[in-house]
């Protein structure tokens, strides 16, 4: 396994290629050795060779299939391999960028969208070559035109629209609860038993920034030159960077304040366009909808 990991880095993308489709047919028992092969394997995301690429898909989804849970252990490492590749200067490697996040929304939705749901999202404006124009403080803020890089192609953009619907539904829709243990059937001292029991996710209270001194209203200042402090609450750019959207109300709240105008708005100009990626942009629009409705009826 060393000598096969190694020949990772050959000159040729040939050799890599053939050595990643070995590694995926003979895959270890012994779920030690997989860090060490994840090691090996994810900077290849950003690998010039497109067979490289397509190998190291296969790869990823075989080792999520025989170890689950490990992508989740590896994400950090994974997923800024990612960003790296939608910005990445080659366009290829930015029109694959969005497979590899498919196969972590597949495999690890949950990890994913608590810890990089904003930073993800960043991102995919990036890759679109789209802007987002910050109304509330009056200024415009793009991340990336399409001057600087060049926007995605035609089949690239159906690849990106179907994942960030993907991404759009497990970020902004609570999970499936089908395999959830069934508290209904659990016989408990008292009938609230189950508002008092360990929350099932780390940190439940993070979103409050109850310890975070970064997050302090900057106030005082405008109070002494006259100017009313009209602070709504509501989230805006600049806040994105000091918010922890671990929990869904968050994220959703996130969506509402910051990007669901600039989404919208690009999504009617790909509706517009027609054909497959009118339908993949249109059932993004769907879901945005369907979230609307929601927090309407809330």
């Amino acid at each position: 396994m060393t000598h096969q990991l190694s020949l990772t880095k050959h000159h040729s993308s040939d050799t890599r290629k053939e050595i990643l489709n070995q590694i995926q047919q003979h895959l270890p028992s012994n779920p030690s050795l997989y860090k060490q092969i994840l090691t090996s394997i994810i900077p290849l995301i950003l690998d010039q060779s497109q067979k490289v690429r397509n190998a190291l898909m296969a790869l990823f989804s075989a080792c999520a299939k025989k170890q689950p849970g490990l992508l989740d252990l590896h994400l950090r490492s994974i997923i800024l391999f990612i960003h790296s590749a939608m910005t990445h200067l080659q366009p290829a490697i930015r029109n694959d960028s969005s497979k590899f996040l498919q196969i972590l929304c597949d495999h690890a939705p949950q990890s994913l969208v608590k810890s990089y749901y904003i930073k993800t999202l960043k991102n995919y404006f990036t890759l679109l070559a789209w802007t987002i124009n910050d109304d509330k403080k009056q200024a415009s803020l793009a991340i990336t035109t399409s001057v600087a890089i060049g926007g995605p192609s035609k089949k690239a953009r159906i690849d990106h629209l179907h994942t960030l619907k993907k991404f759009l539904d497990i970020s902004l829709f609570a999970p499936s609860l089908d395999t959830a243990f069934d508290f209904s059937a659990v016989v408990a001292i008292h009938p609230q038993s189950l508002k008092y029991i360990f929350p099932t996710t780390p940190q439940p209270f993070s979103p409050l920034n109850l310890f975070n001194p970064n997050v302090v209203k900057q106030s005082h200042g405008l109070q002494q030159s006259g100017v009313k402090d009209i602070d709504d609450g509501s989230f805006s750019f600049r806040d994105l960077d000091t918010i922890s959207a671990e929990d869904l109300e968050t994220r959703r709240k996130i969506m509402f304040d910051v990007f669901e105008k600039p989404i919208i708005k690009n999504l009617r100009s790909l509706v517009k366009e027609g054909g497959e990626v009118g339908r993949e942009a249109n059932s993004c629009m769907v879901l945005l909808t369907k979230l609307q409705k929601i927090e309407k009826e809330v």
